[in-house]
């Protein structure tokens, strides 16, 4: 059966009202729940059921090594695969290209457009939030994400393999 990601900008990175807004909902397991945002890391972050990914943060990831370059407007990646141990992904652009971001999200086909949309709210302050679901759970997970007030809330399926 196919993975569906079900995605949505926050308005912020708040763990307690992230749990509030969709942790007490049938829909969604807070558990499958990822929340990409810019913020430091927090205690309340590291505490949270919630899962914290914060982009300009030092990560390992299980795949290839993915160097990166911080730059004043986000974190870019190399367009030009020559360039040895810099991802020629470029599916992955401004904070996408953060290493434990491409790992979680490597098998979607998330448009380059929607990339850049992401990574806007992620500049500007904002976060997105992402639940991993299978394709009956994904239509109540985007109503849950709606409910509360995120934004732009899409659904990707996974790259066929």
């Amino acid at each position: 059966m196919a993975e569906k990601l079900v995605a949505g900008i926050a308005q912020s990175s708040n763990p307690g009202q992230l749990e509030d807004a969709l942790c007490d909902t049938p829909s969604v397991n807070c558990d499958k729940l990822a929340v990409i945002t810019k913020d430091s890391p927090t205690t309340e972050h590291e505490e949270s059921i919630v899962t914290f990914m914060h982009v300009g943060q030092g990560h390992t990831t299980t795949d290839a090594p993915h160097d990166v370059i911080t730059g004043s407007t986000g974190i870019l990646t190399s367009l030009d695969p020559q360039v040895p141990n810099i991802s020629s992904d470029n599916r992955y652009i401004g904070f996408f290209a953060e290493p434990h971001i491409i790992d979680h999200l490597a098998d979607w086909p998330i448009p380059q457009d929607q990339i850049q949309n992401y990574n806007d709210a992620i500049e500007a302050g904002r976060s997105v939030v992402t639940y991993k679901a299978t394709p009956d759970e994904a239509p109540g997970v985007e109503q849950t994400f709606r409910d509360a007030g995120l934004r732009n809330v899409k659904t990707f399926e996974t790259q066929k393999k």
